[in-house]
């Protein structure tokens, strides 16, 4: 075997193992999730789960602002340049810790702005948001990942949330006060933190340094996708908000029950995503007809796992709700009924990226975002004042629909990818075997 068959071979066990880590924590992740707020919301309340709720919404939203749309360039840059990865992981993390400040105080305003009144919803708000000042040091996962070791980033974060799930159940066993659940995202990101930096310095990484010139470089690069990042944020989290704000704190618990079930499934399709990402990339520079052939398939298999997936889901949904919940969550049902249809298009839209970049229209990303959420903010302020949290739900499965699909008409360039989607919904020259009759992977 030559060389080049020995590194390929080992290249590839690696990815395989590293994927495999994912894998293991996204299930993890979601099986104990599940129990474990199921308790929490149970504890809590409509009232009390919807106040968490809604301060989770607004971290959600900063988190994506902190982060500053680095992540989506530091590994690249640490692969192209790893004889400065101490700096620009050091100096990531300082640009962060600024940004996190910063976003911390922001949140308070806001809140405070809009809640005069809510005292407990501010404090509770402002102890969740501290939590971004310590998701700086997750930056240090990115070398991991650069290095295909995301296993000890994986570790580090299901330590973490094991700790906290066994905080929470505490929090439960010993009624304490919906304050001390605030508590909670601080110590998870705490801990995530502490173990990727002990880890880091464990294998021997580089000394970690500031350098002005990288701080330069990397924002340069990276403000595209901070609008990009903000916008898909504002996107999925602004229902909350808005529902806290025009329907009260019990409707948002409502929402965040029937996101929660709602979204459980699409780590699934999620994961054949990314596997399929660089396959259907790589065919692109070859064989076009491959390249389509391979991305038609992917959204054939998206598309039809959701339909599947939401039939079950909403046929199942009033036992789902009354098992996981209980009957205070009853109007759940409804909620989770129509989330769970968003979810198809928002996989979809997922996919769209793969799409955009192979063909060079990655700028116009930021379009469809935008108009999804200008679309989720509009039928927010029309629905939720008349129908609360299920009004919620309505604005965002429409939102999803004319972002990911209908929207495509609005630009030529993309005119031909609804073809696309249509063609694979129907089936349209979609192929799960190859021409000698063997089954080739999507």
């Amino acid at each position: 075997m030559s060389t080049f068959a020995l590194v390929k071979n080992k290249f590839k066990s690696k990815f395989i193992k590293n994927t495999s880590w994912l894998m293991f924590e996204n299930i993890f992740r979601m099986v104990l999730s599940i129990i474990v707020t199921s308790l929490m919301a149970r504890y809590l309340g409509t009232h009390n789960f919807g106040v968490i709720s809604y301060g989770t919404a607004y971290i959600t939203i900063f988190a994506t602002v902190s982060k500053l749309g680095i992540d989506s360039i530091l590994v690249h840059e640490i692969i192209q340049n790893r004889e400065e990865t101490g700096k620009m992981v050091g100096t990531t993390i300082v640009l962060r810790l600024l940004s996190s400040l910063l976003s911390v105080l922001i949140i308070y305003v806001i809140v405070a702005y809009l809640n005069p009144d809510n005292s407990t919803l501010q404090l509770i708000t402002f102890i969740q948001s501290i939590s971004l000042l310590f998701v700086a040091l997750d930056t240090v996962g990115f070398w991991f990942q650069s290095n295909l070791e995301s296993k000890y980033a994986v570790i580090s974060k299901s330590v973490a949330f094991i700790l906290v799930s066994i905080w929470r159940l505490g929090l439960i066993y010993f009624n304490a006060s919906m304050t001390y659940f605030a508590f909670s995202t601080i110590l998870e990101t705490f801990v995530i933190g502490a173990f990727i930096v002990a880890f880091y310095f464990k294998f021997k990484g580089q000394r970690l340094g500031f350098s002005a010139q990288i701080a330069k470089r990397l924002l340069l690069r990276s403000y595209h996708f901070i609008i990009a990042g903000l916008l898909i944020t504002i996107y999925t989290q602004i229902s909350r908000i808005m529902t806290g704000q025009m329907a009260g704190e019990s409707a948002v618990g409502i929402y965040a029950a029937a996101a929660t079930v709602s979204s459980l499934w699409v780590f699934v399709p999620n994961a054949l995503i990314e596997s399929a990402r660089p396959l259907v990339m790589t065919a692109k520079s070859k064989n076009e007809g491959v390249y389509v052939e391979r991305y038609k398939k992917l959204l054939c298999s998206i598309i039809w796992f959701g339909v599947i997936a939401s039939v079950i889901i909403t046929a199942l949904s009033k036992p789902i709700i009354i098992i996981v919940f209980g009957n205070e969550y009853i109007e759940s049902i409804g909620v989770m009924a129509v989330l769970i249809w968003s979810r198809i298009f928002s996989l979809i839209g997922t996919a769209r990226s793969i799409w955009l970049v192979s063909e060079n229209f990655i700028h116009l990303q930021k379009y469809f975002v935008g108009i999804g959420a200008f679309v989720n903010v509009v039928l927010n302020l029309m629905l939720i004042p008349f129908y609360g949290a299920f009004g919620a739900a309505i604005a965002t499965l429409f939102a999803e629909v004319f972002s990911s699909t209908l929207a495509l008409l609005l630009f030529k360039e993309t005119r031909p990818l609804l073809g696309l989607i249509i063609e694979s919904l129907l089936f349209k020259g979609v192929k799960f075997k190859d021409s000698n009759g063997t089954h080739e992977q999507a």
